[in-house]
């Protein structure tokens, strides 16, 4: 019998020490063999290091001084042994047959260099609280929506990271949405069409509770940068005003509606970019007519905004 693919697991944790042991355990009940779990602590000051320590040699693990989830990814790419690798949240729990239906969808499809599949919302307590649609991969409907398609539970072949060295570590906060912009050139990505991880949706998760200027400023500067590029191919080319127009958006969207004065320059900017709304994309931008109402109306910003959030 021809030996499983090995298949690494990377978590990168920073104080998470309440949700730590859930996801560790969901990796280690996966019902396929073959695997090894890298733990990376990124300076936690809670309990990280004494939950680790508990394992033994069931997993391995290192601390270093905090430098910031990408650095700390990139680092676990760089111990990484597996044919393929997944990143796994502190916080976010995979369910057990994670590899064992992913792997086997990997390899029957050589050709593609990300496999992602279906996820729950849950709570704090771990209940599920929603199931996203999920939707076959599509590169240009990956930019012109700006939208994340690879989630949790996302399998990526090793070729994958030889060929872009892991993540930007100029992105502090969309790090992973960076890489797959830069990696959908390379290849293709696939859906896979079973539900087989989690997201955690909590106060003190980074994304939930760390929308801010600098957030934002990324967003729109991941499009800037990606359209300074000189290999794009025509169809991506096409897509650059209504890509950076979402981009303007979502920006906005991180400061609303705490702070509509720093938003309404997004705003305009996005209008202006690609004009047509209401947007029906993935990420919520069907309310963007009203955003954009306040946005050249900025007296009409109590109601609108109000409506908005109902």
């Amino acid at each position: 019998m021809a030996t499983q693919p090995l298949v690494t697991f990377i978590t990168a944790t920073y104080n998470t020490a309440p949700y730590l042991r859930e996801t560790i355990d969901s990796v280690l009940a996966q019902t396929y063999a073959n695997i090894e779990y890298i733990v990376l602590d990124d300076g936690s000051t809670d309990d990280t290091i004494d939950i680790l320590k508990s394992y033994g040699d069931r997993i391995t693990w290192t601390t270093h001084p905090n430098v910031g989830e990408t650095r700390t990814v990139n680092k676990g790419f760089g111990m990484a042994k597996g044919d393929y690798i997944v990143v796994v949240s502190a916080d976010d729990p995979v369910k057990p047959r994670l590899a064992e239906v992913a792997v086997p969808f990997m390899e029957a499809r050589p050709d593609i260099l990300v496999g992602y599949p279906g996820w729950d919302i849950i709570d704090s307590q771990s209940t599920v609280i929603d199931t996203p649609r999920m939707f076959d991969y599509n590169y240009d409907q990956m930019l012109r929506w700006h939208y994340c398609m690879p989630g949790p539970g996302t399998f990526i072949r090793r070729r994958a990271i030889e060929l872009e060295q892991g993540r930007n570590t100029d992105y502090r906060y969309i790090g992973d949405y960076e890489f797959w912009v830069r990696l959908g050139l390379r290849g293709d990505f696939a859906y896979i069409p079973h539900n087989l991880a989690t997201w955690r949706f909590h106060a003190a998760s980074t994304s939930v509770n760390q929308r801010n200027a600098r957030m934002a400023e990324e967003h729109i500067r991941l499009f800037e940068t990606f359209y300074q590029r000189t290999d794009l191919p025509e169809s991506v080319l096409q897509a650059r005003a209504e890509a950076l127009s979402t981009a303007y958006y979502v920006a906005a969207l991180m400061l609303l509606p705490a702070d509509l004065d720093a938003a309404r320059p997004y705003l305009i900017r996005s209008f202006k970019l690609f004009p047509f709304a209401p947007r029906r994309y993935p990420t919520g931008l069907i309310r963007s007519k009203r955003y954009q109402l306040v946005a050249f109306f900025p007296f009409l910003r109590r109601a609108l905004i109000t409506a908005s959030l109902r």
